[in-house]
């Protein structure tokens, strides 16, 4: 989902931070006029273009503080009201009066549910206990935020504090301190890792890569565009680096949507019950790619923030592949111990794995000890398909593999055909023919490169991942999917993502 960050020509700031240039900028009546019609214009555009340009958030990403002046939260009003618009929202500091900002807001047609914040905590300027009694009225109101700071190690105690006195389902992060002329030490990143889950991420590198941030757009009040608040011209990026959130969490990145939904720039995490990922192109690089990364596994980044669901916020994972069982396992050996079994095979063996020895910390779907039992259940072939199959191997000069349940039922069956040479849907549905009319009702052939996965016609990812989620009783709304191919569309769907 395409987001504007929004950036007018707002200077100034209520608040006097010491460490901040906007702080000694006062708010001169001509520039603000000046900044109160641009944001009207820009609003104005927006509900009259943004549905066609497939733009449905508008986030506010101003260099002073723009809440404690009205025109923004009717703009914001205005924009919430759009059919198409999923959020809104804006930086801040919280030093606006939340009554009367909200009486602008409702005034104006807006839809409270589509507002967020991202809330800023200065220590200088207010105490742990105003900032968190505010963020709790807020959050009340049914206004969605997230909260953060600056990590400064002497205000260690104080985020510390700060983490207690808000509720747990507001995050708190915490931003890489610019300017501290040393690396933090591993008991200072510890800390912060205590209090902000994600705050590794803030300690990585992030390679740029343009054509990663296509779903963003970063507008300034003069009409200036630019891909983010760091890059240069629009589609234009000479940076060697993504150096804040803004930057990398825009990306078009697995743990971005994964950790933070489908407009991950708002930074509210998503924090599923339940998340299904593919393998091949999603967990790992796609085939052509995989030969030089096989011995890699599964990328440092997507492995750290599966153990951050896992350890801490109590999200069951699952795979969603296409892939045998045995295969799945070998291929993602680095992360197998932060499953809980999953969807393979396309949707023809499916499997639960135990709970009763998982120890989850933080927020828990299962408790620890309780006694899930594992299952599994698979979609059988009729055993007549593989007759039919074998003249028609020899026809497209492909290799027979025929995967079997313990019992020794037939669960799939894959064409193989040399690396080089793709199967085409028209060649799918030709093998197909080959069997009998009932029978051919009774399978679904998916077309994978040179490989043909051939399983029962109710098999599929998505029936799969009713199928735990059924046994779980977790409802689809709370549950995350992810997958780059054809197979994976109708499963994504299902789960709204």
């Amino acid at each position: 989902m395409k987001t504007v960050l929004y950036r007018g020509s707002l200077k100034s700031c209520n608040y006097h931070c010491s460490y901040c240039p906007f702080s000694k900028h006062g708010a001169a009546r001509n520039e603000l006029e000046k900044d109160r019609k641009q944001w009207f214009s820009f609003a104005k555009n927006y509900r009259e273009q943004a549905f066609g340009q497939k733009i449905c958030a508008v986030m506010v990403t101003p260099y002073g503080e723009a809440l404690v002046h009205p025109w923004y939260w009717e703009g914001l009003a205005c924009m919430s009201a759009c059919s198409f618009t999923k959020a809104v929202g804006a930086q801040t500091n919280l030093s606006f009066l939340p009554q009367t900002a909200l009486e602008i807001y409702a005034g104006n047609g807006g839809i409270v549910k589509k507002l967020r914040l991202w809330a800023t905590f200065h220590p200088e300027m207010t105490t742990v206990a105003q900032f968190a009694e505010k963020c709790r009225l807020l959050a009340a109101e049914g206004i969605t935020l997230c909260a953060g700071a600056v990590g400064v190690p002497q205000n260690m105690a104080l985020l510390q504090q700060l983490r207690a006195a808000l509720p747990q389902e507001i995050y708190l992060w915490i931003n890489r301190m610019d300017g501290l002329g040393r690396a933090y030490t591993q008991d200072e990143i510890q800390c912060f890792s205590d209090i902000d889950p994600y705050f590794y991420r803030e300690l990585q590198v992030h390679p740029a890569d343009a054509s990663q941030c296509l779903d963003r757009l970063f507008l300034e009040g003069d009409g200036k565009r630019r891909l983010c608040n760091i890059s240069a011209a629009y589609q234009e990026c000479r940076r060697k680096a993504c150096t804040c959130y803004l930057a990398y969490g825009g990306r078009e990145h697995l743990v971005n949507q994964l950790l933070f939904g489908p407009l991950p720039l708002f930074r509210i995490p998503r924090m599923p019950k339940a998340a299904f990922l593919d393998i091949e192109g999603t967990l790992l690089a796609a085939s052509t790619e995989r030969q030089k990364m096989r011995q890699a596994g599964v990328p440092l980044e997507i492995k750290k923030a599966l153990e951050v669901l896992a350890y801490r916020e109590g999200t069951l994972l699952f795979f969603a592949t296409t892939l045998p069982y045995q295969e799945a396992r070998k291929r993602c050996q680095n992360i197998w111990h932060l499953f809980s079994g999953g969807v393979f095979a396309a949707g023809a063996h499916i499997v639960l794995r135990s709970q009763k020895e998982q120890c989850i910390r933080g927020r828990q779907q299962i408790q620890e000890g309780t006694d899930t039992r594992e299952r599994t259940f698979f979609f059988a072939l009729d055993e007549q398909v593989i007759g039919y199959l074998q003249p028609v191997q020899k026809a497209f000069s492909a290799r027979m593999l025929v995967y079997r349940a313990n019992d020794g039922h037939c669960y799939k069956v894959t064409l193989l055909r040399a690396r080089q040479i793709q199967w085409s849907e028209k060649e799918a549905e030709q093998v197909r023919q080959c069997l009998p009319h009932q029978l051919s009702k009774t399978v679904r052939c998916l077309v994978e490169g040179h490989c043909m996965q051939i399983v029962a016609a109710q098999a599929s990812k998505a029936a799969g991942v009713r199928m735990v989620c059924g046994w779980l009783g977790i409802g689809l709304e709370h549950v995350f999917a992810a997958g780059d191919a054809s197979e994976d569309v109708q499963m994504k769907k299902m789960c709204g993502c």
